[in-house]
């Protein structure tokens, strides 16, 4: 079932967020399961929205790729997708 996956980051600055993306985005395109991927700035709190196929298939990437670029205790928020709307290129 898809899932998306919410992330705080309190703590990275704009600057890093973008030097984290442009290390990884080749990287984030190519891993299984993934279908989409935002990053946002609130109140100065850069945010992550991702949406991926499963479950395991976040936590093998977060895990894997992501986690050793952060400091302890950032953790995704998941949750089951109900509705999920794509271009039919997906």
């Amino acid at each position: 079932m898809p899932v998306i996956a919410s992330t705080e980051v309190t703590g990275l600055s704009r600057d890093q967020c973008f030097q984290v993306a442009a290390a990884l985005t080749d990287k984030l395109k190519a891993a299984p399961g993934f279908m989409g991927h935002c990053a946002y700035e609130n109140q100065g709190v850069i945010n992550v929205v991702e949406v991926w196929a499963s479950a395991e298939d976040h936590d093998a990437w977060f895990d894997g790729s992501v986690r050793p670029n952060l400091w302890p205790g950032v953790t995704p928020q998941k949750s089951d997708v109900m509705n999920l709307v794509l271009p039919d290129s997906q």
